[in-house]
């Protein structure tokens, strides 16, 4: 009787395959257009303007099939896409700024998909109810790429966020902050040696990195220290026996490879026979060892001397393990479980360092696009810091002048044009009540699982609140015009061109007193963001400024940056070699700078440090 039964033929298999496939795509057709008119519904019933999206956004579909659609799209007539492709380039966001807000004249509305809705917004009083209204709620699920060791602050929501904040914030007191300056202070000094040598440029990112990492790691870990830092700049670290990497090795490894880390599962890395993936999985194993045997060595040396520091002394490192350890009361628990201790770990060694890094990266390559801004800062230093040495240099006496003065014009313009992360995600909770913000003294009422994209980089280059401005000291030096720069579409969205340190001193101008300018700007509430706001930002905020501060005090004390225009890029005659090396740079801050786990400038650019004297 099974002598009987046939095998299906080919063309049977393929008949069936072909009637499956068009059986679910009829499905999800059926799907996405029943999903996106009940998500039109919800948008037209919240009053306020909204575009309609062929993909959603943050959807794996789309994350899949954009680099193969992405292209074609962009092959289409403008007139076409111009009003919505903006909104689906997440990656280009940074670049976008403004200008899908210009084009929809609308500085907050609703994009609609069959996946849900997201809000756009740039408009500073939609930015601080989002940011200080508790209603909302943070996406955790976008955001739980940072959960690769266990829980974080940042890719968590609600009391679990809470009980992470809780834990951590005593550390970052003004008793940190005198030693973060301290520190930085010493860990510039070293950078500087390293930035002298011959195409040290090359390792710019890479320079800066470490050291921000090795001022993170020995203020929040008490782990390694200025020598450790001279021999990783001189690309010439220890690797303990038993592993292959060192810990910044590590660390920066797992950050370039995060995304596949997140994706695709440990033991498929392992067992890759693809080189890329299987040094994903070493960065991650590695790094998970390292972090592991500190936190063990921690641990230990507090069991052994268990009121060796007072509460003052503490890391971060002992606020986490006392966290974790377990109770005199056996009724207790310990308050962090091991994950959430690693996950801890992880977050700060990423956040701590990568933003600092990128940032002091993008105030070298704009000083040495402005000499005469660097050199005004430099006479600002003189005056605030006279011929004392850096050693000298505290955080209660300098930081202050320091940030009501150029550097602080300087750091926070940086900050403006090249924010730390391009858009800053919100929402509200699935589940609950509908939740409401006011838009030009309208009430707009948002349901449940909306997410909210507040998009920095267009808040921090709205035309009515941040104009542009040309002063005639920026445009004093003969070698400028911009007009070459402003007309290049590839300069979108000319960061270089726009910077204006002197916004942030009273009428323009440049001068300070002994202890700094009086009249430093204070932006309107909502309008300058690059760390978050309300009772959820960034607790790390004032570690950073802190760090940078110091460190670009240090370097430009005594040394100015400058762009290199010798003959081997082809081009005759001075001025001509210096516009055409800052044309080049302008493009590396522009078409160069790239967004994955954070802003940077993905491109090299020539550059040297010389003595200020030279």
């Amino acid at each position: 009787m099974l002598d009987n039964l046939a095998l299906p033929s080919i063309s049977q298999l393929t008949s069936l395959c072909l009637w499956t496939t068009s059986i679910v795509s009829v499905l999800l057709g059926l799907w996405s257009i029943i999903s996106l008119l009940r998500h039109i519904r919800l948008a037209q019933s919240t009053g306020l303007p909204f575009v309609i999206l062929p993909f959603w956004l943050l959807g794996g579909p789309w994350q899949l099939v954009q680099f193969i659609v992405v292209p074609v799209l962009k092959a289409l007539p403008e007139r076409l896409t111009r009003n919505w492709l903006p909104l689906l380039l997440f990656n280009e966001f940074w670049h976008n700024g403004y200008e899908p807000f210009e084009r929809l004249q609308a500085d907050t509305f609703m994009a609609v998909s069959p996946g849900g809705l997201i809000l756009y917004t740039c408009d500073p009083d939609v930015n601080v109810q989002l940011f200080r209204d508790a209603s909302f709620g943070k996406p955790a699920e976008l955001l739980s790429i940072l959960n690769v060791y266990g829980p974080t602050i940042t890719g968590t929501d609600g009391p679990e966020s809470r009980l992470y904040r809780k834990v951590t914030a005593p550390f970052f007191s003004d008793k940190t902050l005198r030693r973060v300056f301290a520190q930085s202070v010493s860990a510039a000094k070293i950078l500087l040696a390293a930035l002298l040598r011959p195409d040290a440029y090359r390792q710019l990112r890479t320079l800066s990195a470490r050291a921000s990492l090795n001022t993170l790691s020995q203020i929040t870990l008490h782990y390694q220290s200025d020598s450790d830092l001279a021999q990783a700049l001189a690309f010439d670290e220890n690797i303990p026996e038993g592993k292959t990497l060192s810990f910044s090795q590590a660390l920066h490894g797992l950050l370039e490879n995060l995304g596949v880390v997140f994706i695709v599962p440990r033991w498929i890395l392992r067992l890759s026979p693809f080189r890329p993936l299987n040094h994903a999985a070493v960065c991650y194993s590695e790094l998970g060892s390292y972090m592991d045997q500190l936190k063990r060595a921690r641990e230990a040396t507090l069991s052994k001397e268990p009121s060796s520091k007072s509460s003052s002394d503490e890391d971060l490192l002992d606020l986490l393990i006392q966290a974790g350890a377990s109770p005199n009361d056996q009724h207790n628990k310990p308050v962090l479980t091991n994950a959430q201790i690693m996950g801890q770990i992880f977050l700060f060694m990423f956040a701590g360092h990568e933003a600092n890094a990128n940032l002091l990266v993008s105030i070298i390559l704009l000083l040495a696009c402005y000499p005469q801004i660097q050199h005004k800062m430099q006479r600002d230093l003189d005056r605030l810091l006279g011929d004392t040495s850096p050693d000298t240099w505290s955080y209660d006496n300098d930081y202050s002048a320091l940030m009501q003065g150029t550097v602080g014009a300087v750091i926070n313009e940086t900050l403006r044009l090249f924010t730390v992360i391009p858009v800053l995600p919100k929402c509200v909770p699935p589940g609950g009540p509908w939740l409401s913000i006011t838009v030009k003294g309208q009430r707009h009422p948002l349901p449940p699982k909306t997410i909210a994209l507040v998009n920095t980089s267009a808040t921090h280059r709205h035309p009515e609140h941040w104009p542009k401005r040309r002063p005639a000291d920026i445009d004093s030096d003969s070698r400028s015009p911009w007009s070459n720069i402003r007309n290049d579409p590839r300069q979108r969205p000319h960061a270089v061109a726009d910077f204006d340190p002197w916004r942030w001193l009273e009428g323009g101008s440049s001068d300070t007193t002994q202890t700094g300018s009086t009249n430093f700007l204070k932006p309107r509430a909502g309008t300058f963001i690059p760390f978050s706001d309300g009772s959820r930002g960034c607790l790390g905020k004032r570690f950073a400024l802190v760090e940078v501060c110091a460190m670009v005090a240090t370097l430009f004390k005594t040394h100015s940056v400058e762009l290199v225009t010798e003959s081997e890029h082809g081009v005759q005659g001075e001025g001509e070699a210096w516009l055409e090396a800052r044309r080049r740079a302008a493009l590396a801050l522009s078409e160069g700078t790239k967004f994955d786990t954070s802003l940077r400038v993905a491109r090299t650019v020539p550059i040297r440090f010389v003595p200020r004297d030279a």
